[in-house]
């Protein structure tokens, strides 16, 4: 999984390899959390990005992210990178799919 980031006016690209089982379940939770509840953008934004930093195990801050992605572009791709953890083969055991298949 990979995002770039403008920092100090340069580009930068931050990768990882690895999502963990708590990471994975965390996604779970916030996506529970949230269903059936009224929830502002600008909250729903600021968890996201919080998320996306722990995913990349704080291999950028907080603010370097915020400040790193286009505005236009920061939904889209908090979105990308929290359903790309979703979208592991773990989900398919909560959908009542054997793991081993």
């Amino acid at each position: 999984m990979k995002i770039t980031l403008r920092i100090d006016g340069k580009e930068k690209e931050f990768v990882t390899d690895f999502i963990s089982a708590r990471k994975f379940r965390k996604a779970l939770e916030l996506n529970e959390k949230d269903k059936g509840k009224e929830v502002s953008l600008l909250e729903s934004l600021d968890k996201l990005a919080e998320y996306v930093v722990t995913v990349f195990d704080n291999q950028f801050t907080l603010d370097e992210l915020w400040e790193g992605i286009p505005a236009g572009k920061i939904n889209s791709e908090l979105m990308r990178i929290f359903n790309e953890v979703l979208g592991l083969e773990g989900l398919a055991v909560i959908d009542g799919q054997d793991e081993g298949k």
